[in-house]
Formats: structure tokens, sequence, C-alpha cells
């Protein structure tokens, strides 16, 4: 693809695959370690619910310090306490130690380094690519986020875990991080630090009041919160509990559950760089985002694994285009000294509300059983593209309408 002849987005990209490929082996003995441990699923929802809360925690800082200081070398950093961390717990899960409070300390520290990585990862595309590529590179980066993170890694992860043990899982995620971190390494010329500016605080409140000022920006990234309370972010905690209770499967079934959820983004980050990008795509991404849910439901109301499998790779799928088309358009309605704040603000209402839905998930699977709350959940997802009424959220389709080029010869009346 022409985007990866840039060399920096080649160098990020690369590292990021590999990294995606090691975490997608770690989300798959990560939930059989636990099991293993104490078979509680909702120690499960704490572990996951504790590092979403380290994120949000640190999520409004972490985008006002990218916004002021290499967002390249603040990557490299996460990457590499992140190694190190989980290096460490590989070696207590091989040699027999390891403890269920040392895998909440790791998710603590995945959940802060995650703070400063994720809109630093986001705030860095432009500044690497013109504005041209940026849904090349949304679309490519779906793409290796599906194989690497929902696909290969799964597979993987469900076969290390099952014949090597879940503590060799952990040291090749450990491996991945610094695999990641020397490719950050090797870009060059990117970003400089940006001017101080006002103080920190100041600086929160700067892009909390932009985020207030665009209607569909502020909108959709509340609207996309709830769909993530109930909906996607409970997927993780559900999925491992369907194979298991309601199957009755192993971690070969899981690591296809999770596998079908890449492919089914796979296609997506296909199509959507084969597709004229729709010009309404502010309507089209909400689309995509309430089929997901759909699907999601149905994943629940699946009475065999591989329909569930099915229909677990088409909701990846449409959540997946609808965040291709997402993405670019903060990067692109957002002014550059504000794009890590901005982006801090989307990722925390996507990371606040996975303590609370990883919790009563877990709890609600307990209560009322998994099937259910999927279902339930979905549903509720879906009805949050109900915000294509309001006044405002379609505001960038209509401009971009506006701005469409007119024919060179209009038509004869």
């Amino acid at each position: 693809m022409t985007v990866l002849k840039h060399r920096n987005f080649a160098l990020l990209w690369s590292g990021q695959t590999i990294s995606l490929a090691g975490n997608g082996i770690f989300m798959v003995a990560l939930p059989l370690e636990i099991l293993h441990l104490t078979g509680n699923p909702l120690d499960l929802a704490l572990v996951v619910s504790v590092r979403a809360i380290s994120t949000g925690a640190f999520l409004l800082f972490g985008g006002t310090f990218v916004d002021r200081f290499s967002r390249r070398i603040t990557m490299l950093i996460s990457d590499t306490v992140c190694g190190i961390s989980v290096s460490l717990v590989s070696f207590l899960a091989l040699t027999g130690q390891v403890r269920l409070w040392q895998l909440f300390l790791l998710a603590i520290v995945f959940g802060i380094a995650a703070a400063f990585f994720k809109p630093a990862a986001t705030a860095i595309i432009p500044d690497i690519l013109p504005a041209e590529f940026l849904i090349s590179a949304s679309s490519l980066s779906s793409l290796s986020e599906s194989l690497a993170l929902f696909l290969m890694g799964p597979l993987a992860g469900g076969i290390i875990s099952a014949t090597a043990g879940t503590g060799w899982a952990f040291a090749i995620d450990g491996v991945s991080f610094f695999m990641s971190a020397a490719c950050l390494a090797a870009m060059r010329s990117v970003s400089k630090a940006k001017e101080p500016g006002p103080g920190l605080l100041a600086g929160v409140m700067e892009g909390l009041r932009f985020c207030y000022s665009q209607r569909w920006l502020a909108c959709s990234i509340v609207a996309l919160g709830v769909a993530n309370l109930v909906c996607f972010s409970p997927f993780y905690i559900l999925e491992p509990l369907l194979v298991r209770n309601v199957f009755h499967a192993g971690p070969v079934a899981l690591g296809v559950l999770y596998a079908a959820s890449g492919a089914g983004g796979a296609l997506a980050a296909v199509a959507a760089a084969r597709l004229r990008i729709p010009r309404r795509r502010v309507s089209a991404m909400w689309v995509a985002w309430a089929a997901a849910g759909t699907c999601a439901a149905l994943v629940g109301f699946s009475p065999r694994l591989w329909m569930s499998v099915v229909f677990a790779g088409m909701t990846w799928g449409l959540a997946t285009y609808g965040n291709i088309l997402w993405f670019p358009l903060i990067q692109q309605e957002t002014p550059s000294n504000l794009l890590g704040r901005v982006s801090s603000v989307d990722w925390l209402f996507s990371f606040a509300v996975t303590p609370l839905g990883a919790t009563v998930a877990g709890a609600a699977a307990v209560a009322f059983g998994v099937r259910l709350t999927l279902i339930a959940g979905g549903a509720i997802a879906a009805a949050t593209a109900s915000i294509l009424i309001i006044p405002g959220v379609t505001d960038p389709d209509k401009r971009a309408m506006r701005d469409r080029p007119k024919p060179l010869h209009e038509p004869v009346s």
C-alpha cells in the first residue's frame, strides 16, 4: 500500500502489529490464568476493571502531556514499561509463584501506560502522514489489529496456553512490547516537543471545552460510551464465560471465538480500503455500530457455538468499519495542538465505562446468565444510533455534502 512508503508510518505500523499480536496472546492467557487461580468470573471482571480505572484516572492528563511533549518518546517509554512488567509476571507464572494481587498490579501498570500511549498513538498519525492518507492508515491499522490482536494472537494464545502454559504466553507478550519499542526508536524526524502553554489542569479544561463546543463530537463520544458500557466492553468478560459455562468448551474454542472477531475486522478493513469513503461519515459509522450491537445480541441468542462464532465475527467487522471512519474524522476535524486532548476524552469515555461495564456484566452473568446479559447489552447498543436525530450530530456530513465538487456541466432543465 502507498501509505507504507512513508518510513515512519511503516515503522510505527510494524511495531504496533507485533505488539498487538502479543496482546492477542495475552488476552487469552489472562482470563485462563485468573480462572485457574480462583475459578471466580468476578475476579476476572475486577482485574479488567482495575486496568480500566487506572487508564481513566490518567487519560486526560496523558492527552495534555502528549500535546506538549514528544508523542514518539511517550509511546516508547510506555512500551518499555509494559514489556518489563509482563516479563516479570511471566517469570512468576513459569515458576508457579504468580498470585492474583500480582495480576492486579500488572493491570494497574498496563492501565497507566495506556493513558499516555493511546492519545499519543492517535495524535502522532497526522504528524507523520499527509491528510489524504489518514483513511488508508486507519484501514491498514484496523486490518493489522484484526489479524494480529483478534485472529493470529488469540489462536496462538489458545494453543500456547493449552500446550506450554500461560507463563510462556505472558513471556511472548513481553517480547512483543520490546520489539514495538525498537521500531519507535528507529523513527526519525517526527514531531518535536510542543510549546509549554498553560498549566496542566488548564490544558485539560481547554480540551474538554473544545469537545463540548462540537455537538457531533460530544454526542458521539457519550453515545459510544453507553454502547461500550453495556455491550462492547463486557464482550471480553462474557466470551470466556460463554465458551466455558454455556458451550462447555476449552481454551482452543475460546481462541477460535476471539479469532472470529479478528477475521470479521480484517474483512471490514479490506472492504473499507477498497470502497469509496462515504461522504456522510457520521451517519455511516453509527449505522455500522448499531448493526454491531444487533449482532452482539445474536451471539448470546445463538444455540450453537459455531453460530456465536459467526455473529462475533460480524460484530467486530461492523464495529471496525465504524472505527475506521471515526478516528480520521477526529484527526481531520480537530486542531493539531488539541488532538492529544480530544483523543484522550474519546478514549476516556471508552475506558471509564469499562470497570462498571465489566463488573456489572460479571455479576449479571452470574445472576441472570451469560446469554441474557449479551442479548440485553447488544439491544441497548443498537439503540444508541438514535442520536442521529439530534440537531448538530450530522454537521460534518452536511459540510462534506456542501463542499462536494460540482459537476463540470450542469444538466439542462
